[in-house]
């Protein structure tokens, strides 16, 4: 009796197992978003990535817009668009160089009849090409910034989430920028920031 007691005054205490961290087969990086960083890292759980986020390259820099300093027509680090005046073809391109500096280089190889470099076996100039192969004319006096961004960096994920939401027709997929499919998810939020607005740039009294 005295040992039921005891027992029943001094129970002995269990120790609990700690909970060991799951050791993950694959580790990632993704930029912070606070709707959508929480679900991804879950789904990608379950499929044995462990996901940490980064500091540097945050969705909030690729979504929100961005003061632009210089004109338009000088603007670094842009996703622009290209237009054909006679169908719905449109042009979705990157450049970290003022934007001006791009259009000539396009333009110059419709002038020049230079879309196609016969050495490298490639298209220079995919807006160029389509009006030299069809016989469009290309709105060289209407070409829009779809996205001016803070720097080189976010240039790739963000012309990728636009042809990829957009569907450029002149865009070619086999030289569009290659992403991850693990952005998927967030490649329509980043389309949403995209807002044509005009770059000034003409080429009618060139």
């Amino acid at each position: 009796m005295e040992e039921v007691r005891r027992r029943f005054l001094n129970p002995s205490r269990r120790q609990t197992p700690s909970r060991q961290p799951p050791d993950y087969s694959l580790s990632i990086s993704l930029p912070f978003h606070p709707s959508l960083s929480k679900p991804l890292k879950t789904i990608l759980g379950q499929h044995d990535i462990k996901v940490t986020h980064s500091s540097s390259t945050t969705l909030r820099n690729l979504l929100t817009k961005t003061k632009t300093t210089p004109p338009p027509d000088l603007t670094p680090n842009t996703i622009y668009e290209i237009s054909c005046l006679d169908c719905n073809s449109t042009y979705d391109g990157q450049t970290y160089r003022p934007l001006i500096h791009r259009m000539k280089e396009h333009e110059r190889c419709y002038r020049l009849n230079n879309a196609y470099d016969d050495t490298l076996d490639r298209i220079k100039s995919a807006p160029a090409h389509h009006s030299l192969t069809t016989g469009h004319r290309i709105a060289w006096d209407d070409i829009h910034i779809l996205k001016s961004l803070p720097s080189r960096s976010h240039l790739d994920l963000t012309e990728h989430a636009a042809i990829h939401t957009r569907n450029p027709t002149m865009n070619r997929t086999d030289s569009a920028p290659k992403c991850s499919s693990l952005w998927n998810p967030i490649l329509p939020k980043i389309a949403e920031s995209l807002k044509p607005i005009p770059s000034g740039i003409s080429f009618s009294s060139s």
